[in-house]
């Protein structure tokens, strides 16, 4: 069975179907630098390093103190927040039911505690700015060019006490 092919057709779908294309990948491109994350930390520490295993047992609450000996205090955005999501793939290489399961594991066994669940990035902001030892993940601000991630490696942006890192 043969179809007619009719050539200028043919191309208009083709020029429509590359210009959708471009249009999905430049959305996909904005929503990716919209959720662009940095992770975030008390000005009690110093600058410090993370590669990608300590950070996620960080998260996953496996190490409960900072070298200096502070102990380490999490704070997370809620499970549903897509920033979350992003920071739990990205950085942690883990899905936020992974996670939840985890945290869940270990209060109920009563063998560790589940992080800080936040309302807000200013929330978290003030949380971890004001707690000696905390740890947390806000959007990337445009101005930082101190946190360009480098897998697997990132630099930590260290919170002043009149919020800019």
């Amino acid at each position: 069975m043969n179809f007619p092919v009719h050539m200028p057709m043919l191309r208009r779908l083709r020029c429509l179907l590359s210009a959708l294309l471009l249009m999905l990948s430049f959305t996909a491109s904005s929503q990716n630098s919209d959720l662009a994350v940095e992770v975030i930390v008390s000005p009690s520490l110093a600058k410090v390093t993370l590669d990608r295993n300590l950070l996620r047992a960080v998260f996953t609450m496996r190490v409960r103190e900072w070298p200096d000996g502070t102990p380490i205090r999490v704070f997370v955005l809620p499970d549903d927040n897509p920033l979350s999501d992003r920071f739990y793939r990205e950085r942690l290489g883990m899905y936020s039911y992974v996670l939840r399961r985890a945290w869940d594991r270990m209060v109920f066994t009563g063998t560790g505690f589940a992080p800080t669940v936040v309302r807000s990035e200013a929330e978290m902001v003030e949380r971890v700015r004001s707690t000696p030892g905390a740890i947390g993940f806000v959007r990337k601000r445009e101005t930082s060019s101190q946190n360009r991630p480098a897998p697997p490696r990132w630099t930590i942006v260290v919170l002043t006490a009149d919020g800019h890192g």
